[in-house]
């Protein structure tokens, strides 16, 4: 029952739709009528001047005049008619009454033409004969041309002016004459066979125009989609640039402020500006990374490595997260090696289970499973929270979509996470899926390709855990409040810093410097137009080493040129001071590692 229901309820959507689409035509049809009706005219009132010079050379003058006035009213008459029916033009609301009126005057004019031409029928006259040929010929033959517009209008005329004078003739014409009556019935089958093809392309036109119309219309929104597009994502960069800017400063202070609190209430308020500060740097940094996954700007860069180093050091990093939910972190992982980019896979893995940690109740539990499954490695985080109801997750990677609140009565987000994560599983080539339901918890699971046996993974130096030795750290950084909260922190870090306001500086500055720099920290926009990229390649040259670099920005494009730079890793404002640390220590393990 259902199933048929469904049809009926389809056939009805189909009729409805072919009734609009003919609706359309009709009124396209009507609107063409309309505006050849001049043309029309003029050309039917010369076709009526030719046969009364026919009609007059037969000395018949006062039925010259009557044709005159006859067929010459019927179009006044049809000239008259829409001005009077549609003084403001064809409208939905009239074409029908427009199209009914204009069919019914037709075939009152092809009464009128095959009554003057059987009236003026001599069979003794040739002359006769032609003329009244040409009058039912004349008025007809305009129907079947490929600019007919309305066919009901041909075969009103046709049919009340041929079919009456083809009757008379055949019954009143003697002789082989008589032919030309079944000449006129064939001419008349004929010309509904082609009026109808002349319908069609009509027809064809009327939808090509459209269409062409329609595509008009939808390139023009598009261009105001896009447009408007454009217009929100400068917005946005300017905006995200702008926001980052104290943000950072703040979070740079924050750092700095922790190592000189000792007493347990200052560093209980300290923690508590730090959590505002945290999550104000996360709403903005998930609009950021969304905006710069839609222009393109993060791009995968694999390599191969082993897949159980990110997943013991994502187990690690949630340890500490869950036990203070009360929550149980189990992990089962089987070692692989697979050619991907690990930084990407394991941002999508740390949103899950940051996810995972986020709404699963006190005393549940968290896995972390990564299995074999033929050439491909299958890693699944789940939990035995309270799940997603089923018809909610198609919805759940929709940007700003948040289906459930943190069960520690945290701030929800923006609803940002799972659409990032859909965003950089498919920059990836992962394939993603999603299962859950009401009281039975969340499995995420990610499928990547195993990397081929003889390739083998790159040795990534061990992390120290804080800075060895004193490396010397050249900061550009045309804000003046980031640059000396971020000097403060890299000091404290046992840093030697060099901060400059812009790459001249810099340059300067070094030149007093006693040993070459270790690492180039540079924001990306700087002052008067400076672009902290090209700032890298001049430092570098007037070093003539390939120093590492990391680029601060808050910007979301302008990459491009980011492609001839080597070793410059990106840090989106604001960033976490635990992460710039994060990257530091990696590129001096990696630079130490090298030497």
């Amino acid at each position: 029952m259902t199933n048929a229901g469904t049809s009926t309820s389809d056939d009805g959507l189909e009729t409805a739709g072919l009734s609009a689409d003919l609706h359309d035509m009709r009124l396209d049809q009507a609107r063409l009528l309309l505006a050849r009706t001049g043309m029309s005219c003029l050309i039917i009132g010369g076709v009526i001047l030719y046969l009364t010079v026919l009609i007059m050379l037969t000395g018949d003058l006062r039925f010259a005049a009557g044709w005159v006035a006859g067929a010459g009213g019927m179009v006044g008459v049809v000239f008259a008619y829409p001005r009077l029916i549609a003084p403001g033009g064809v409208t939905p609301a009239n074409y029908r009454r427009y199209l009914t009126g204009h069919v019914f005057i037709s075939g009152l004019t092809g009464l009128v033409w095959a009554s003057f031409a059987i009236a003026f029928l001599d069979d003794t006259s040739l002359l006769n004969l032609f003329i009244a040929i040409n009058m039912v010929f004349a008025i007809t033959v305009g129907g079947m041309m490929p600019s007919a517009e309305y066919r009901p209008t041909f075969i009103a005329l046709s049919s009340a002016n041929l079919l009456p004078f083809t009757s008379y003739w055949l019954v009143t014409v003697e002789g082989p004459l008589r032919l030309i009556g079944v000449g006129l019935l064939i001419y008349y089958g004929f010309g509904l066979l082609v009026s109808a093809r002349a319908e069609i392309q009509t027809q064809t036109l009327l939808a090509a125009e459209r269409n062409r119309e329609l595509t008009r219309r939808l390139q023009e929104q598009n261009a105001l989609v896009e447009r408007v597009s454009a217009e929100k994502s400068r917005f946005l960069a300017a905006t995200s640039h702008d926001l980052a800017q104290p943000l950072q400063a703040q979070g740079f202070f924050i750092g700095a402020m922790r190592r000189t609190l000792r007493q347990a209430e200052h560093l209980e308020l300290l923690d508590k500006i730090e959590a505002c500060w945290s999550s104000q740097q996360q709403l903005l940094q998930a609009l950021v990374e969304t905006a710069r996954l839609d222009s393109g700007a993060i791009v995968a860069k694999p390599r191969p490595f082993a897949l159980e180093t990110i997943l013991q050091g994502l187990e690690q990093e949630f340890a500490e997260p869950a036990r203070g939910h009360a929550l149980t972190l189990e992990s089962r992982i089987e070692a692989a090696v697979v050619d991907n980019d690990p930084l990407l896979l394991a941002r999508i893995l740390r949103n899950l289970l940051s996810n995972a940690v986020k709404f699963t109740p006190p005393g549940g539990q968290i896995r972390l499973v990564s299995r074999r499954d033929g050439a491909d490695m299958l890693i699944e985080v789940s939990d035995n929270g309270p799940g997603i109801p089923s018809d909610e997750l198609d919805r759940v990677f929709d940007e700003y979509v948040q289906l459930a609140t943190p069960v520690d009565g945290g701030e929800s987000g923006l609803g940002l996470g799972l659409p990032i994560v859909r965003q950089l599983a498919s920059k990836l080539g992962a394939e993603l899926e999603f299962h859950s339901a009401s009281g039975e918890g969340t499995r995420a699971q990610l499928r990547i390709a195993c990397a081929p046996a003889d390739l083998k993974p790159t040795e990534i130096p061990d992390r120290p855990d804080r800075v060895t030795g004193t490396p010397l750290v050249v900061l550009v950084e045309d804000d003046a409040a980031i640059r000396d909260s971020l000097a403060i922190v890299l000091t404290d870090w046992n840093c030697r810093v060099v901060a400059a306001g812009s790459g001249e500086e810099a340059v300067n500055l070094l030149s007093w410097a006693t040993s070459e720099p270790a690492l180039l920290i540079v924001d990306k926009r700087l002052a008067d137009g400076e672009d902290g990229l090209e700032t890298i390649a001049a430092l570098r040259a007037e070093l003539a080493a390939d120093t590492p670099a990391i680029l601060l920005t808050g910007d979301i494009y302008q990459f491009e040129k980011l492609a001839g730079l080597a070793d410059v890793t990106v840090i989106t404002k604001p960033a976490d001071p635990a992460l710039v640390q994060s990257v530091l220590l990696e590129i001096l393990a990696r630079t130490s590692g090298a030497e």
